[in-house]
């Protein structure tokens, strides 16, 4: 198993302040996988030869206690049998077997007391390279540590001075910077107080030159704004004396197809007038006789309209239209510019019931 110290010195420290001088953190970095990498591998043999060592000392213990018990088992044969029938052959072949036996693990004893000894040397190999390992790593770290710890007051020391100079650098810096902008303030100001002076004889200039050029612009503005107007004035009124007898004539037009629709209606209503007279004689003829008209009232079939002997269709009958169409007066001039035409009115059709029905 793995003790307390082995679990604080693994793994190892891999963490490093980087400065300006020092080693390569590549090759530091790979010097320590190898190193922990041997480390690693050492641990491993020492454990293993620790528990084979264990096992060892077990089995020369269970050894011994069996050699004990032997011994035991031995001397109380080697006793003076109480009684003569105790001293046969059979308990002398038994002695001799129990003998021959306890060699045995004498020998077997011997041969893992001497395994034994060899895990122990081993042991105190491993042992003794690990402690040489770790004394080792631990001269490599504090090396390095102390290398680290030169190498950063070496840069503190480097820092500060650098500080210091740049300190002195900024105010000599500060102190010239000063001067200059002083100098460029006097150059300024003194450029500027002659500029400002001719730019004001300049915006004088110009604000005369501008009253005098927006005067005139106004005055020509004016008179091309009366003369626009007048042409537009003049426009407008030719348009609406062109749009006035433009809504006449359509008007003119609308009413004339109104008159006409007037007459067509007029002539599809006598029109469907003589066809009702036709169809109310017709119906007439058709009228059963009083032989044919006598059947049976509880099996009557119902009794279909009239047909029309030439068509053999359904004979219908059109209602007149309940509406004229009345022409529309057009209010505005910009009504008359829709040319637009009236639909002409399609008479309402509506079948007329025939006398048959009725009589029933």
């Amino acid at each position: 198993m793995v003790s307390e110290r082995d679990n604080g010195l693994l793994p190892l420290k891999r963490e490093y302040n980087q400065v300006w001088h020092g080693f390569d953190r590549g090759q530091v970095l790979q010097y320590l996988d190898h190193v922990e990498m041997n480390l690693r591998r050492v641990m491993a043999d020492r454990d293993a030869a620790m528990a084979q060592a264990s096992t060892m000392s077990r089995e020369l213990e269970n050894a011994r206690a069996e050699i004990r018990r032997l011994h035991m088992r031995v001397e109380e044969l080697k006793k003076p049998p109480e009684r003569v029938e105790d001293l046969d052959e059979r308990m002398q072949r038994t002695v001799d077997l129990a003998n021959s036996r306890a060699e045995e693990i004498v020998g077997r004893a011997e041969v893992a007391a001497e395994e034994w000894a060899k895990s122990t040397d081993v042991s105190s190999k491993l042992r003794v390279r690990y402690q040489k390992l770790i004394e080792t790593l631990e001269s490599h770290a504090k090396a390095l540590d102390d290398e680290h710890r030169n190498a950063l007051d070496a840069t503190k020391n480097e820092v500060r001075k650098l500080t210091t100079e740049a300190a002195q650098r900024r105010t000599a810096l500060d102190i010239e910077a000063e001067r200059k902008r002083r100098t460029i303030e006097h150059d300024f100001d003194t450029t500027m107080a002659s500029q400002r002076a001719a730019l004001e004889k300049h915006v004088a200039d110009q604000k005369t030159a501008s009253k005098n050029q927006a005067e005139r612009r106004i005055a020509d503005a004016t008179a091309e704004a009366k003369r626009l107007v007048d042409e537009a004035t003049a426009r407008a009124k030719r348009l609406v004396a062109d749009a006035t007898a433009d809504a006449e004539r359509r008007e003119d037009e609308a009413n004339r197809k109104v008159q006409r629709l007037n007459s067509l209606s007029d002539q599809a209503l006598t029109r469907l007038r003589k066809a009702n007279d036709v169809l109310t004689r017709s119906h007439s003829a058709l009228t059963p006789l009083r032989e044919e008209s006598v059947v049976d009232l509880t099996g009557a079939a119902p009794i279909e309209p009239p047909t029309n002997p030439v068509a053999g269709k359904p004979v219908a009958t059109f209602a007149p239209p309940t509406k004229v169409v009345q022409p529309i007066k057009a209010s505005e001039p910009e009504q008359a510019k829709a040319d637009t035409a009236l639909p002409p009115t399609k008479p309402a059709h509506e079948p007329v019931e025939p006398a048959s029905a009725k009589q029933k």
